[in-house]
């Protein structure tokens, strides 16, 4: 028995030796990971907008500076419930991950049965006992059950960076309904001052018109400019009520409409730091689930391919059997096997060739979907930046724009009092001075956004090193 054990062992070490040069002749995960993000040919600074190569805001705090903000993420982060939707995956991951490892120990089973023995027209009656420890373990003879493990704990990682994905986005999307609710709240009052404004020519034109100093077709012209800014202000009440119902959605609260915002748009930071682009490759998670997306599509394969050859397995166990419990642990009584089982699939029909074709298809999808996670956060940077070099250009011109209308604005009611325009042309530079002003607050609201589009095409606060890691001690 001795002597067939060890021929058996001698035999699956040299097949393992062999299957082992076989599959390390493989071209690496990581070679073909950077072989796909060298063929972007990135450069080595952003194209677009004014930024500098200095550190990446480390947080949101950092990026958008408003306390009520601040505290309304944190109870999102808590309470909505597709984040703790996407947490529930992590721990599924991690479960899976358990699963697989356990694979790499023996297996473990103990067993206790006690029985009555007697017949039927008889009246004696004995006891028997019966126990027995049994023990499995497969040989990782070629990798392929290490390789099962990794591929888990790749696709745990990856998981994790698909949790950061949703938990950045979800406070990217309560930062810009927040400020979509304050900036509704600006269009209000100025709405509100404008309807204000017009009430009072209505007034002025009522009196002149009761003294015969102004036409029929002023009094219906002004009448006409107060209906529209009372319409104004519906519009922009809905709006604050909108936003305020989507930023309670997002913390997870029912939609009463009473949640409170700042008066005034949060304060970003004048300068962007931007960092390189070669720091996206460990800031985005979405590259990064990409990246571990092939790591475990890559040990997949290598497992899928081990299943060709031959398994190793052992076995043993011990059993006792006695009249009497407390003669179960009698040496006498106790009887031992040991067993090893050299086992391989001569043929079926190809299944294991098309396993490892699918796996392989699969790993070139996976590679394939990475170079377009990188490809798609390049793109995403270098739009945001060029959105904010945009918008900040805008906002210079309107600004002069709307300085000059407000100006042009006093100066025709002026002249209107006087005499010298009709009411007319003061509506006319009334509305376009309203609509200038309104342009002017959007603006803003969009360069605050723009700031956030980039924070997040930069990856949000990065990914910690805890989520991110390689898996040394089973590699």
């Amino acid at each position: 028995m001795t002597r067939v054990m060890c021929v058996t062992a001698i035999i699956a070490i040299a097949l393992n030796l062999g299957g082992c040069a076989t599959l390390d002749q493989e071209q690496s995960a990581q070679e073909v990971l950077s072989t796909e993000a060298q063929a972007l040919d990135a450069p080595a600074s952003w194209v677009f907008g004014e930024q500098t190569d200095g550190q990446i805001a480390k947080d949101w705090a950092s990026v958008l500076v408003d306390p009520l903000l601040a505290s309304l993420i944190d109870e999102a982060l808590k309470r909505n419930p597709s984040l703790r939707s996407s947490a529930q995956s992590v721990a599924r991951a991690q479960a899976l991950f358990n699963q697989a490892r356990s694979n790499l120990l023996p297996a473990l089973g103990a067993s206790l049965s006690p029985s009555v023995n007697g017949t039927l027209e008889g009246s004696g009656m004995s006891d028997s006992y019966s126990a027995g420890l049994s023990a499995s373990w497969e040989a990782d003879i070629w990798g392929g059950i290490r390789a099962g493990v990794l591929a888990s704990d790749y696709d745990l990682i990856g998981t994790r960076a698909s949790f950061e994905i949703a938990r950045q986005a979800l406070i990217a999307s309560v930062a810009r309904v927040y400020i979509l609710a304050i900036e509704a709240d600006l269009q209000i009052a100025l709405t509100q001052q404008t309807l204000t404004a017009q009430e009072e020519t209505l007034r002025i034109v009522k009196v002149r018109y009761d003294l015969g100093a102004a036409s029929r077709r002023e009094w219906v012209l002004a009448e006409s400019d107060v209906a529209e800014a009372r319409d104004n202000l519906v519009v922009m009440k809905s709006a604050k009520t909108d936003a305020v119902l989507a930023l309670q959605i997002l913390l997870g609260a029912y939609p009463d409409g009473k949640q409170g915002v700042a008066q005034e748009f949060p304060k970003v930071a004048d300068s962007v730091a931007a960092g390189a682009p070669a720091e996206l490759l460990r800031r985005r998670p979405d590259v990064i689930s990409a990246e571990f997306g092939v790591l475990s599509a890559f040990y997949v394969t290598r497992a899928t391919k081990t299943e060709k050859w031959p398994s190793l397995s052992l076995s043993g166990s011990l059993d006792s059997r006695s009249g009497n419990l407390s003669d179960l642990l009698d040496p006498a009584a106790i009887a031992y096997s040991l067993g090893l089982r050299l086992a391989d699939t001569l043929f079926d029909g190809g299944l294991s060739q098309a396993r490892i074709d699918a796996a392989s298809a699969n790993q070139e999808q996976a590679l394939a979907n990475y170079g377009q996670a990188l490809l798609d956060a390049y793109a995403d940077v270098e739009s945001s930046l060029n959105t904010v070099e945009i918008l900040k250009e805008r906002s210079k011109y309107i600004r002069q724009s709307a300085d000059a209308a407000r100006e042009t604005l006093a100066l025709a009611e002026i002249q209107y009092k006087q005499g010298a325009i009709d009411l007319l042309d003061v509506l006319t530079f009334r509305q376009r001075s309203f609509q200038v002003d309104r342009t002017q607050i959007t603006l803003r609201r969009q360069s605050i956004e723009a700031r956030i589009a980039l924070y997040l095409a930069l990856g949000g606060a990065g990914v910690d090193a805890e989520t991110i890691h390689y898996a040394t001690q089973i590699e």
